[in-house]
C-alpha cells in the first residue's frame, strides 16, 4: 500500500527540516542562508520517515497495545435524564426533589450520625466523618421508571467497571451531607458476600463542594456529582477497596443513595483491569522517541496513529463513547502519552481512492441501468489519507482540524491492508470512461511528542501555521522581551518549517497572493530580514511567484540593505522572466517607486534581454500577441522598471 502524503503531495518541494532548528538560535540563525543554498528535492516529508525506526517504533506499540484486553477502570461516572424518583421515608413522608430546606432539616431530625469502621470497631467520630444517615430499611422508592433508570445505570456502571456477570444492586442507606460534613479518606467493607463494589446515585439539590474523591495505585480521580435539576441524577461507582473520601460541602444539601453492588457468581473476585505494564513499556517508548525527535533526524515520526476497531460516527467519536476494548486501549495511550509528555488526540481516519473501472462482462449496452456487479476495479490512480474531527483527550480544543496521514506512521505499519473498502462504480460519459471511488473510515488515536507540536502544525497547512506565526508574533511583541525570548526561538522555528515546506508549484502561485501578504508582513514583525531573503530565494525565485505577490514582496524589501533588497529582485527576475514576464516588469515597476527607491540594472538587464530575444514564451505565445494581450500596463511597467534602473534601457 503507498503512501498517503496529504496536501503536500502535489507539486511541492519538501527540503532538509534541519533549517527549522537553525532558525532555534540566534548563532545558527546567522547561518540559514548557507542552508538555504541546498539543492532541494520533492518528496513528501512523511515520505522521507525511516523505515527501521518508525516500522521499529510502530511495530512496538501494536504489540504492546495487544496485550490490553480488557476495558474498564477503577471508577465510572456519568448522569442521566430521568423522572426522579418517588422518594418517602419514615418519619417524614414523600420528600420533594430537588430537596428543599425544610426537608431537609425534616430529615436531620430522624437519621442518626453516620458511623465508620475502624478494624472490628464501629464508631462515631465527626471529625472522621459528619454525615447523617437513614437506614435503607426507613426509605420506600416508587415511580414507574425508577426500576429501569437503576437497571440503565448498573448496566453502565459494569461496563466502565469491566465487570463480567449479572450485578445486582442493594439498598444500602439514605445519606444527607449538610454544610461542613465530610467523611475522610476510606475504604468501604465488603458488606455481603459477593460485594465488590459501590454505587453512589446523586439526587437533585442544590449543593456547592461535596466532591467525591477516588484513588487507586496512584491514580485519582475527583468526581461532582451536584445536580440540581429535576430530570437528572447523577452517579459515581468505584472497587471497595479504593480508598475514597467526600470533601467538605460548602453550602447546600447534597442527597445520595448509596448501594451495595454484588455478584451472585463470586468465584472470581472482581479487580480494577491494571494496564500498568503495557503503560509504562509503552511511556518509555513514546520518551525515546520524544529525545529521538530532533529536525536533523530524519527517520523519526511525526505523529504515530494507532486504529481502533469499533465504527463510530463524527457526532458519536469521544473519548467517554468508546467501546469494549477501543476504551481500554485508547486509555491506555493516553495516559502513556501523558506519563511520556506526548498528546493525545481522537481523531476519524478517512482514506479515499479513486481510478479506472472496466465493465466485467454483464452490461448490456445503451438504456441498461449498471450497478456494481457490472464493473471491475481497475488501477487506482489517485490516494487521499486524513485524520480528521480531532478531539484532544484531555478536553481542550485542538489547534487544528485536520491532519494528512502517511501509512508508515500506523501502528502497526499494515494495518490498513486488509480493511473492507466501500466501493462505488461511475458509468462513463462522454470522453470519460468508468471510474470508481473507493472509501475506507475508522476512528484512531493519535499521540506525538510535544517537541513535535510545531511540525504538526505545519501538517495542517498555511491555514494553520500562518495564523499560529502572527499570534506568535503578536505575543512576541506584547511581551517586549527582546531577541532571546522564547517565544521568537518559537517563531523562528515555525518560519523555518513554512519556508521548508511552501507550495513551489507555479500554478498554485497565484492563490496564495493573501498568504504571501501574512508571511511578509509578519516576518517584518519578527525582524527576520533572512527569512524574507530565504523566501524570496527559494520560494518565489524558485517560480512560486505571482504578479499579485509584488506589493507585499516590495514592501518587505525596504525591511533589507539596499544591495540584498535589489539582489532579491534579480533573483525574482531570472527565475520568472520566461514564465510571467509582465509580473517581473510590475515589481520592476514597484520597486522604482518604493521608498527608497530600489534600481536593480540586472534584473532589469535580464529581462530586457530575454525579451529582446524573444525567447520569452508564456503558454505558447510569442511576444507580440503577448503585449496585446496585456495591454498598456505590461509596457508601462517595463518602461518605469528599465528607465529607473539606466535610462539607456527603456530606450
Amino acid at each position: 500500500m503507498t503512501g498517503c502524503p496529504g496536501w503536500r503531495a502535489a507539486g511541492i518541494t519538501g527540503r532538509d527540516v534541519r533549517l527549522a532548528a537553525q532558525h532555534a538560535s540566534n548563532e545558527v540563525f546567522n547561518s540559514v542562508a548557507t542552508a538555504h543554498d541546498r539543492d532541494v528535492w520533492d518528496v513528501p516529508v512523511n515520505s522521507r520517515c525511516g523505515e527501521s525506526l518508525m516500522g521499529k517504533l510502530t511495530e512496538d506499540i501494536a504489540q504492546l497495545l495487544a496485550g490490553v484486553r480488557r476495558s474498564g477502570d477503577f471508577h465510572v461516572s456519568g448522569t442521566l435524564e430521568t423522572l426522579a424518583p418517588g422518594l418517602q421515608v419514615e418519619g417524614v413522608g414523600p420528600v420533594a426533589l430537588p430537596l428543599l430546606k425544610e426537608q431537609a432539616e425534616r430529615l436531620v431530625s430522624v437519621a442518626r450520625q453516620a458511623p465508620f469502621g475502624r478494624g472490628s470497631e464501629t464508631l462515631v467520630d465527626t471529625d472522621v466523618r459528619r454525615t447523617w444517615q437513614i437506614d435503607s430499611g426507613q426509605v420506600s422508592l416508587t415511580g414507574r421508571t425508577w426500576a429501569d433508570t437503576l437497571e440503565t445505570i448498573v448496566g453502565r456502571v459494569a461496563d466502565g467497571l469491566s465487570v463480567d456477570g449479572q450485578v445486582s444492586a442493594e439498598l444500602y442507606k439514605l445519606l444527607l451531607y449538610e454544610e461542613g460534613s465530610f467523611f475522610i479518606s476510606h475504604r468501604d467493607s465488603e458488606k455481603r458476600d459477593g460485594m465488590f463494589a459501590t454505587l453512589i446515585i446523586s439526587l437533585p439539590s442544590v449543593c456547592a463542594g461535596g466532591e467525591l474523591v477516588v484513588s487507586h495505585n496512584g491514580r485519582e480521580a475527583r468526581l461532582d456529582l451536584a445536580v440540581s435539576d429535576p430530570s437528572e441524577v447523577a452517579f459515581a461507582a468505584f472497587y471497595a477497596d479504593c480508598p475514597h473520601e467526600v470533601l467538605p460541602v460548602v453550602s447546600g444539601y447534597k442527597l445520595s443513595l448509596i448501594y451495595n453492588l454484588w455478584r451472585a457468581d463470586a468465584s472470581t473476585r472482581q479487580m480494577p483491569p491494571d494496564h500498568s505494564s503495557e503503560r509504562n513499556a509503552l511511556a518509555a517508548r513514546f520518551r525515546d522517541w520524544s529525545e529521538a525527535g530532533n529536525p536533523e533526524d530524519a527517520e523519526v515520526p511525526d505523529k504515530l496513529v494507532y486504529p481502533l476497531e469499533h465504527a463510530y460516527t463524527q457526532a458519536s467519536l469521544s473519548f467517554s463513547m468508546l467501546k469494549g476494548q477501543d476504551a481500554a486501549r485508547a486509555a491506555v495511550l493516553a495516559a502513556a502519552a501523558k506519563d511520556a509528555e506526548c498528546e493525545g488526540h481522537l481523531a476519524l481516519l478517512s482514506m479515499e481512492e479513486w481510478g479506472t473501472a472496466e465493465y466485467s462482462g454483464r452490461y448490456y449496452g445503451r438504456g441498461y441501468e449498471a450497478t456494481n456487479d457490472d464493473f471491475e476495479e481497475g488501477e487506482v490512480e489517485e490516494r487521499s489519507c486524513e485524520l480528521v474531527a480531532l478531539q484532544s483527550l484531555d478536553g481542550s480544543d485542538p489547534e487544528f482540524d485536520s491532519l494528512p496521514l502517511d501509512d508508515a506512521e500506523l501502528a502497526p505499519p499494515d494495518a490498513l491492508d486488509d480493511v473492507d473498502l466501500e466501493v462505488e462504480f461511475h458509468e462513463a460519459t462522454g470522453n470519460e470512461g468508468a471510474t470508481f471511488e473507493r472509501s475506507y473510515q475508522c476512528a484512531a488515536v493519535v499521540v506525538w511528542p510535544r517537541k513535535h507540536a510545531l511540525r504538526l502544525l505545519n501538517q495542517g497547512g498555511l491555514d494553520v501555521t500562518l495564523p499560529h506565526l502572527v499570534d506568535l508574533a503578536e505575543r512576541w511583541e506584547a511581551a517586549g522581551s527582546g531577541r532571546e525570548s522564547p517565544l521568537l526561538a518559537e517563531a523562528r522555528e515555525l518560519v523555518g518549517l513554512v519556508l521548508d515546506f511552501w507550495p513551489r508549484s507555479d500554478w498554485r502561485a497565484a492563490r496564495l497572493g493573501d498568504q504571501v501578504s501574512v508571511l511578509l508582513t509578519t516576518l517584518g514583525r519578527l525582524e527576520d530580514g533572512l527569512g524574507i531573503e530565504a523566501f524570496m530565494r527559494d520560494v518565489s525565485a524558485a517560480g512560486a511567484y505571482a504578479k499579485s505577490h509584488n506589493r507585499s514582496i516590495v514592501a518587505a524589501l525596504a525591511l533589507l540593505p539596499r544591495p540584498n533588497a535589489e539582489a532579491a529582485i534579480e533573483s525574482i527576475v531570472s527565475g520568472n522572466v520566461m514564465r510571467i514576464p509582465w509580473a517581473c516588469a510590475n515589481l520592476l515597476a514597484l520597486a522604482s517607486m518604493s521608498e527608497p527607491a530600489l534600481a536593480p540594472v540586472a534584473a532589469a538587464t535580464s529581462l530586457l534581454e530575454a525579451l529582446r530575444n524573444g525567447t520569452v514564451k508564456v503558454e505558447g505565445v510569442v511576444f507580440d500577441r503577448m503585449l496585446r494581450r496585456e495591454g498598456p500596463g505590461f509596457v508601462v511597467d517595463l518602461l518605469l522598471g528599465l528607465g529607473h534602473a539606466d535610462a539607456s534601457l527603456a530606450m
